[in-house]
């Protein structure tokens, strides 16, 4: 939208005055003819107005073209712009959404790895204390997404006791 020129109206304003007043003699009180030459500067029509066939606007509408326009006219615009900015907010979560998934999955599968690995690493050499073992197996099993867990994110099955049931 471009700026509104203030002086080609005011230009636009004084032509239309010196053609009702010299022209067609339209007197009257200051405000109705003021009224009426602010009407046909801005080439303002009423909603129920039509002229050669022109579309009919269901509002009021100036339509000089020099940057003003009603009220109607400007909500129009600004809800044809709000469901623009709806739509896209709609694809941008919707974008997020899958992006947190992948998130998501990329973290299990590094926690997953991460489990091995202390797992693999916890034997009787590097972790001479069996207790302690147990509890390195038992953090492995509480980092492992494999693991079943409860609501709480304690361990349904802990490593500990799988171990003292197999010996």
């Amino acid at each position: 939208m471009t700026a509104v020129d203030w002086n080609v109206i005011a230009d636009r304003l004084v032509a239309v005055m010196h053609q009702m007043i010299h022209e067609e003699n339209f007197y009257g009180p200051d405000s109705t003819r003021y009224a009426e030459a602010l009407r046909r500067t801005f080439g303002y029509r009423a909603a129920n107005e039509q002229r050669d066939r022109e579309r009919v606007f269901p509002y009021e509408r100036l339509t000089d073209g020099r940057g003003l326009i009603t009220q109607a006219e400007a909500d129009h615009v600004r809800d044809g712009h709000t469901i623009v900015d709806r739509m896209g907010r709609e694809t941008a979560e919707q974008q997020v959404k899958e992006m947190r998934a992948e998130v998501a999955r990329v973290y299990r599968e590094a926690a997953k790895d991460l489990a091995e690995m202390i797992r693999d690493r916890c034997n009787e050499v590097s972790v001479p204390s069996r207790y302690r073992r147990e509890g390195v197996a038992w953090a492995a099993d509480l980092i492992d997404p494999a693991v079943p867990k409860d609501r709480f994110g304690r361990t349904l099955s802990p490593a500990a006791e799988s171990e003292a049931v197999a010996s």
